[in-house]
């Protein structure tokens, strides 16, 4: 094995150790945004709920209320809530309420995780409210909304 074999297969080893169980999907048209008006997103990420708790205290969202520019907005989630075997959150979903595609993120979780915590950047194309919600495993879901003021939209 030569030298540029040898440290091209331990970088891709090094690199698979590092992402553990991280999977990659490469982008195809299934995978395409779509548009998707508010009222159905947020019907879909609730569908199932045995109850809906706005507002609620157990999650932590830090959204600044007026970022410079809509193409990068710091969205930031904790939830206190234990992540135990029988009693933990399976989902995070980012909603913003007047994109042309209004499901930014959903992100799953086990109780494998610790701690149900997301940091990530959305795109919103002017002022408006980001809403996100938790699932709980037994289908509970915690809400909660912020107004986000955008002076320069990101999605031209």
């Amino acid at each position: 094995m030569e030298r540029r074999e040898f440290l091209h297969y331990s970088t891709l080893a090094f690199g698979s150790v590092l992402l553990g169980g991280v999977r990659l999907y490469a982008q195809d048209e299934a995978n395409e945004a779509i548009e998707l008006p508010f009222e159905e997103a947020y019907a879909e990420a609730t569908k199932g709920a045995k109850k809906i708790i706005k507002n609620a205290k157990e999650m932590n969202l830090d959204i600044p209320s007026a970022p410079e520019n809509g193409l990068v907005v710091p969205v930031e989630v904790e939830i206190d809530y234990p992540m135990q075997k029988d009693r933990y959150i399976k989902e995070i979903v980012v909603m913003p309420t007047k994109n042309k595609v209004n499901l930014a993120l959903t992100a799953h979780y086990t109780p494998a995780n610790g701690k149900a915590y997301l940091a990530t950047h959305i795109k919103l194309g002017g002022t408006q409210e980001v809403v996100v919600v938790a699932r709980t495993n037994d289908d509970v879901i915690f809400e909660k909304r912020k107004k986000v003021k955008v002076a320069l939209g990101g999605c031209g």
